[in-house]
């Protein structure tokens, strides 16, 4: 295995853009969501002081595209990070909804408010979201599950043979 440190972790995902095949350890899919979430804060506040909102009320062109841009490559590598504890890749489907939330404008903090305008009953639309939030709660805890070691049904270890197993975070 090759020694990586947390920003090549973190671009990795990058590189793999729009691979949905092999495994991702955790290192990168975690050090992937930190470099996002970082530099979204980074670019939201610099569009907070610039430029505005031009989406909705949270989004303006920086973050707008840099979250547009993550999209494709944060649902692969959460593929494949399924795909290490042996999940189906279909998991991450889950996190669609919050990617259609964000392209319509909207925090996924105030997604309720938004659907009471389809006309659905708010008993309909609570259950929804909470059978969401539990089945994102599902894909979080396999996320920061270990992989399995060795093969299996998706390729190889993304770590490598058991001898040359290292401790990423050490």
């Amino acid at each position: 295995m090759e020694n990586r440190n947390p920003i090549q972790w973190a671009i990795l995902p990058l590189k793999k853009y729009a691979t949905f095949r092999g495994r991702a350890p955790r290192a990168e899919y975690w050090w992937y969501i930190l470099f996002v979430a970082i530099v979204g804060l980074i670019l939201g506040m610099i569009d907070f002081a610039l430029f505005g909102p031009i989406l909705g009320n949270y989004y303006g062109p920086l973050g707008l595209t840099f979250t547009l841009a993550c999209a494709v490559p944060g649902l692969a590598v959460l593929v494949r990070r399924m795909h290490d504890v042996g999940r189906s890749g279909w998991w991450a489907l889950i996190r669609v909804p919050t990617y259609l939330t964000i392209a319509a404008g909207a925090s996924p903090f105030n997604v309720l408010p938004a659907l009471e305008g389809l006309g659905l009953p708010t008993a309909i639309l609570v259950i929804g979201v909470l059978a969401y939030l539990i089945l994102g709660l599902a894909v979080f805890l396999f996320a920061v599950t270990e992989g399995y070691g060795g093969a299996n049904d998706y390729g190889p270890d993304p770590y490598g043979a058991a001898d040359e197993l290292e401790e990423v975070f050490a």
